[in-house]
């Protein structure tokens, strides 16, 4: 009798056992994340100079609207003045996943606009190129692009140091970019944060490491309040690619 209790019981065990371990998988799969799509949708090009013209930003998840992402930016720039000129403008949500901004081009030419979407725990960059009135030919356009990405001249390289938290003086703040290459994580890559400022005795040089795809993180403790230089150097050597990209930030 007790033989046959005995076997019963780890009859019983097992089965729980199975079915705790179908209910986690189940779990994980119910959890998975689906990755957020973003379009970029402009209105029939040659876009107007000096009026109101709409951008919009769709962003989806398996085909269903996202209605509250974190958020979404546009950065806009003239390819004849460079990246680093750009500007950057947080749009609002509209209906179904739609969001949008308003925005005057002052000048004819060829613009790039990048949709800075973050949305359930992901970072997404889309780069899209739009033209803005007559198509002019400038001779330092390539000059202009080569000089604000150092990158062979390739504008394959996306680079977004994330600057919507407030940076503090005498306390660590977390130095964040996400960084992408033909539209993909650039991952396994090395990245540091060069930063400078009067307010330093020396450029201080500060590894980062990869979180998520794509995504590098380091701390570091800015010593007053004022404005501060951040380099942001990314490279593979075997892959003989080196580029940076410069941002101004101020901290509190």
């Amino acid at each position: 009798m007790i033989k046959h209790l005995i076997i019963f019981t780890c009859i019983i065990l097992l089965a729980a056992c199975g079915t705790s371990q179908d209910n986690e998988s189940a779990s994980e799969e119910d959890t998975e994340i689906v990755q957020p799509e973003v379009e970029v949708v402009f209105e029939d090009e040659p876009l107007p100079i000096s009026e109101e013209t709409s951008i919009q930003a769709i962003v989806t998840a398996d085909d269903e609207p996202i209605i509250d992402a974190d958020y979404v930016e546009f950065e806009i720039w003239n390819e004849a003045e460079g990246e680093e000129e750009s500007e950057t403008i947080e749009a609002e949500h509209q209906e179904e996943g739609l969001y949008e901004i308003d925005y005057t081009f002052e000048e004819s030419g060829t613009y790039q606009v990048i949709a800075h979407t973050q949305a359930r725990d992901v970072h997404t960059m889309p780069q899209v190129e739009v033209q803005v009135g007559d198509k002019k030919q400038t001779g330092h356009e390539h000059d202009m692009e080569e000089e604000s990405n150092h990158d062979h001249g390739k504008n394959e390289f996306t680079v977004h140091l994330m600057k919507e938290e407030d940076f503090l003086s005498n306390e660590d703040s977390e130095l964040l970019t996400h960084i992408e290459q033909d539209g993909k994580p650039f991952e396994e890559g090395e990245v540091s944060f060069e930063i400078s400022s009067d307010h330093l005795d020396k450029h201080e040089f500060i590894d980062a490491e990869e979180g998520e795809s794509g995504a590098y993180r380091a701390a570091f403790t800015f010593p007053s309040a004022g404005e501060y230089l951040i380099n942001v150097h990314y490279e593979k050597p075997n892959e003989e690619i080196h580029g940076h990209k410069e941002e101004e930030i101020s901290v509190n």
